[in-house]
């Protein structure tokens, strides 16, 4: 495992992705349970993952991490800032919480806060976006918890893999919305330290 800090929170810390993470990732791409609140339906393959890996790499648009559980020192996700437009200081993001007995323990939230200090405080974006299925209730709640706010849905726009169609849901979180839910999580983390 690689010994690389790029944030470090209390629980977690996100570090840039290796190769060697590959099979894992892909692992959890292909397992129906994690890709349910994605828009991936079919099988990834080793090359498509390796391709994706390597263009990640030069990209000045993309960034995604890897959310170790300090408690294991294992990686147990992703998470990423995803076509940042420089000119506008805006993203998109996504996480994914591969290994399953991490889903809902607070690991997504607090490495959600942890790339959110990447983005506002050392890239000075302005917003990012995230667009969730309404049928995820997980990801909507973390989102909250880190200053998202609903500004929009996309009625029946996503088919879920059971063939039901539900809603895309908008959040969106500003830098001056996120900057007072980062004092009291850096405050809290100092009482608990």
């Amino acid at each position: 495992m690689s010994d690389v800090v790029f944030r470090e929170g209390a629980h977690v810390r996100l570090r840039p992705l290796e190769r060697e993470d590959v099979p894992l990732m892909r692992r959890w791409l292909n397992d129906p349970e994690t890709t349910q609140y994605l828009l991936r339906a079919f099988p990834l393959m080793d090359k498509a993952e390796e391709a994706w890996f390597d263009a990640l790499s030069g990209s000045t648009t993309d960034y995604v991490l890897g959310i170790v559980a300090r408690e294991s020192d294992a990686l147990i996700g992703t998470i990423g800032l995803h076509r940042i437009d420089w000119r506008n200081r805006t993203a998109t993001t996504g996480t994914i919480i591969g290994e399953k007995e991490w889903r809902g323990k607070g690991q997504g939230t607090e490495a959600k806060m942890l790339l959110l200090d990447f983005a506002f405080n050392a890239l000075d974006l302005y917003a990012i976006q995230s667009r969730v299925m309404a049928t995820n209730g997980r990801s909507l709640r973390y989102g909250e918890k880190c200053g998202y706010q609903e500004v929009g849905r996309l009625p029946h726009w996503i088919r879920s893999q059971d063939g039901t169609r539900c809603d895309e849901v908008l959040l969106i979180v500003t830098q001056e919305r996120w900057r007072p839910l980062w004092d009291a999580y850096r405050a809290l983390r100092k009482l608990s330290t």
